[in-house]
C-alpha cells in the first residue's frame, strides 16, 4: 500500500525557492529505473518504442492520474513560485525516474511525504531518486518545489509553453510542448490526467485555466480539469481579464479577454458549436469557452474545453480550434507523427461549417487545390511528416479527407467523422487504428487508398475522383 503524503509543504516554504539538494542514495538496478522516454506498446504487444520525433518526452515506469500545481506569479519580475503534487501509480519497480521539466529552479522534491534525492539532466529532464524503492503497482505522490522565470521554448509553427505577453501579463499553451515550461509532468499525450491549478496574482489580476472554476477568493483562484488531460492541451493565463460568462445548451461558457484582445470572434461560439455536435455530438467537456490575448500568435492553440487565440485569429482558425475538442483532445493521437490525423479532420470541419454559414462549393474548393498542387505540396507524408512538420501539412490532409468522403460515400464517412473520436473518448489514436476503423466501417479494402493519400509522396491520380 502506497504511503501517502499528511502533511505537504507549507505556503512559507512554497515561496522560498532555494538551491537545497538531498543527499544522493546508493546506485539503482537498471531494471528499478524508470526509462527517459515514454515507450509505446500496441494492443498486440507490440512495442513501438519511443516517439521518433521526440524521443525523450515523456518518461516509462509509473502512470500519473492527476496534477495538482499552486503557484503564485509576479507579472513585474516575470517570476513563477510553484509547488507541484503528482499522484501515479507505478508500472514496474522504481528505485529512480524521470519527471520532465524545462528551466526553473528546483528546490526540493518529496516522494510520499519523504525527501527525495533529485538532479538535472539533458534538456528537460527531472531525475528523482525515493528514499526507499517502490513496488510494482504502488500509489504514490510526488510534490516538487520550484520557481523562476519560465521560458518559452521555440518551434517551426512560433514560440510554444509559457510566455509573456505584450500587456504585461503571460500565457502558456502550444504544441508539441508547452506543460513543462511551467510545472514537472509526464510529457506524452498517452499519460493523460486530471488537473488542478490554484494560482494568486497581484490585485487586479486574474488567472485562467482548463475546465472549471472552483473557486475564487480575493486574487487566489483555483481551475479544475476533471477530465483527463494530455500535457500539451493544458493552457494558463495571466492577466487583467475582462470575463464573461454564459451558456450554450447546458455547458457553461468562460471567456476571459486580455487588454486589447479581439473579442468579435467569441460571439461565434455558440453556433460553431451548435453546428459542430450536430455531427461530432454533444460538447465533451463540462466547460467551454476561450482566452483571447492580443499577442500575434502562430495558431490558435486548441487547449482542451478552452482554446488560446491570439489577434491574428480568423473565422477558420477559430472554427479548427473548436473542432479540436472532438479531433485532437476528446481523440488524443499516440505519437507526433500521428498529429496530421485529427488535425486534417478538424480542418474539413472548418470546411464544413464554411458550406453551412457561407453557402462554400467543397467539390468545387477541393478540385481547384487538387490543381494547384504541385509534386512539393504532394512529396510530403501524411503518416509521417517529419519532426518539426507535424502541423504543416493538413492543407493536404484536408484533401485526404473529402477524397475519403467522395470515397466510400457520404452515409459512412459521416459514421467515421462522429464516431471515432465517440468511441475512443480519452483514448489515444494514430494512423493505423484510423485506417482499421475506416475500413471496417465503409466494408472496403481501402489500404490502395491509404498507400496513394497518407503514405504517398506523389499525386495520388488514381483516388483524387
Amino acid at each position: 500500500m502506497a504511503v501517502r503524503i499528511r502533511r505537504l509543504l507549507s505556503p512559507v516554504t512554497l515561496l522560498l525557492c532555494g538551491l537545497t539538494v538531498c543527499p544522493a542514495t546508493a546506485a539503482a538496478q537498471d531494471d528499478t529505473i524508470g526509462t527517459d522516454g515514454y515507450v509505446h506498446v500496441a494492443p498486440n504487444g507490440t512495442v513501438l518504442g519511443v516517439d521518433p520525433y521526440y524521443p525523450t518526452d515523456g518518461n516509462g515506469g509509473y502512470d500519473v492520474s492527476h496534477y495538482d500545481v499552486t503557484l503564485s506569479y509576479d507579472p513585474a519580475n516575470r517570476f513563477l513560485n510553484a509547488r507541484t503534487v503528482i499522484r501515479a501509480v507505478t508500472t514496474q519497480r522504481l528505485s529512480r525516474f524521470d519527471l520532465d521539466l524545462r528551466g526553473l529552479t528546483v528546490s526540493g522534491v518529496l516522494v510520499d511525504g519523504v525527501p527525495a534525492a533529485f538532479s538535472r539532466a539533458k534538456e528537460h529532464e527531472l531525475v528523482v531518486t525515493p528514499r526507499t524503492e517502490l513496488a510494482e503497482g504502488t500509489e504514490f505522490v510526488v510534490t516538487v518545489v520550484y520557481c523562476g522565470r519560465p521560458q518559452a521554448e521555440y518551434t517551426p509553427r512560433g514560440w510554444t509553453g509559457w510566455r509573456p505577453s505584450v500587456t504585461g501579463g503571460a500565457f502558456a499553451a502550444g504544441a508539441p510542448h508547452s506543460a513543462t515550461t511551467w510545472f514537472p509532468v509526464n510529457d506524452t499525450t498517452a499519460d493523460k490526467a486530471t488537473f488542478r491549478v490554484t494560482a494568486t496574482v497581484p490585485t487586479g489580476w486574474t488567472a485562467v485555466s482548463n475546465g472549471v472554476r472552483e473557486s475564487a477568493t480575493g486574487t487566489t483562484v483555483t481551475w479544475a480539469e476533471n477530465t483527463p488531460i494530455a500535457p500539451s492541451a493544458t493552457m494558463i493565463g495571466i492577466d487583467r481579464y475582462t470575463v464573461r460568462e454564459s451558456t450554450i445548451a447546458d455547458t457553461p461558457v468562460f471567456d476571459a479577454f486580455a487588454p486589447g484582445a479581439n473579442t468579435a470572434l467569441s460571439a461565434e461560439l455558440p453556433a460553431v458549436v451548435t453546428f459542430l455536435s450536430t455531427r461530432l455530438g454533444p460538447f465533451p467537456y463540462p466547460s467551454a469557452g476561450g482566452l483571447y490575448v492580443p499577442d500575434r500568435l502562430g495558431y490558435a492553440h486548441p487547449a482542451q474545453g478552452r482554446p488560446v487565440f491570439g489577434a491574428g485569429t480568423d473565422e477558420s482558425a477559430f472554427v479548427r480550434a473548436v473542432a479540436a475538442q472532438w479531433w485532437g483532445n476528446k481523440l488524443a493521437i499516440k505519437m507526433w507523427k500521428d498529429q496530421p490525423l485529427p488535425e486534417s479532420f478538424a480542418r474539413y470541419l472548418g470546411w464544413l461549417w464554411d458550406e453551412h454559414r457561407h453557402g462554400a462549393d467543397l467539390e468545387q474548393r477541393y478540385r481547384a487545390a487538387v490543381a494547384a498542387a504541385g509534386p512539393a505540396f504532394w512529396a510530403r507524408k501524411l503518416s509521417d511528416p517529419g519532426r518539426g512538420r507535424e502541423f504543416s501539412v493538413s492543407d493536404k490532409g484536408v484533401l485526404m479527407v473529402h477524397a475519403l468522403r467522395k470515397h466510400i460515400g457520404d452515409e459512412k464517412f459521416f459514421t467515421v467523422l462522429r464516431e471515432f473520436p465517440e468511441i475512443n473518448d480519452n483514448w489515444n489514436q494514430g494512423w493505423h487504428d484510423w485506417e482499421l476503423y475506416t475500413a471496417a466501417v465503409a466494408d472496403m479494402d481501402l489500404k490502395p487508398f491509404y498507400a496513394a493519400w497518407v503514405d504517398g509522396t506523389t499525386a495520388p491520380t488514381a483516388f483524387v475522383g
